[in-house]
């Protein structure tokens, strides 16, 4: 797609989203399609791409809103891959979690947990804390004090920094 669509509908084609600027302001958010044109005429506009600027409200409310339409294309599918990508870091802590609330009693090493540090790996970036978790699961003989606990919150600690969207049940 080159240039601006004619209508907002045209952006189904590249599942967009659009980014909503007020000049005044510099206020920017950023809408899905489908809740930009219903906006668009609950106000009273067209769904002309020209004619929905003067539809759109400020999204900071300012007295002399100048609004800025922008497309982003693919932007639905890129907002699906980062649901896809929290969901998958959420659910290789939770089996990290488990497996660390069971590893005082006993040796944790099994394939899931080792399949979960591995889905971590790019997440992380630091191989020593997901070597530290591993080598605590699978210490023997175990003692009550030998657990993963530790290296479970370095891990969930590296993720939170570097800006994961981790759950509340799985933070440190």
């Amino acid at each position: 797609m080159v240039g601006n669509p004619k209508f907002l509908s045209d952006l189904y084609r590249v599942e967009a989203q659009v980014r909503v600027t007020c000049r005044g302001c510099k206020a920017t958010e950023i809408w899905e399609l489908d809740a930009l044109i219903a906006e668009v005429r609950r106000n009273g506009g067209n769904t002309d791409w020209r004619a929905a600027r003067a539809a759109i409200k400020c999204p900071r409310h300012c007295a002399a809103p100048w609004i800025d339409l922008a497309s982003i294309p693919f932007g639905r599918q890129r907002a699906r891959r980062r649901a896809h990508r929290d969901a998958l870091i959420n659910l290789a802590l939770q089996i990290l979690r488990e497996a660390a609330n069971r590893s005082s009693r006993e040796a944790v090493g099994t394939i899931e947990v080792r399949l979960a540090l591995h889905v971590l790996r790019p997440f992380v970036s630091d191989s020593r804390l997901l070597a530290e978790y591993w080598n605590a699961a699978t210490i023997e003989p175990r003692h009550p004090w030998t657990s993963c606990h530790l290296p479970y919150r370095a891990i969930a600690a590296r993720l939170i920094a570097r800006g994961a969207s981790v759950d509340e049940p799985n933070r440190p």
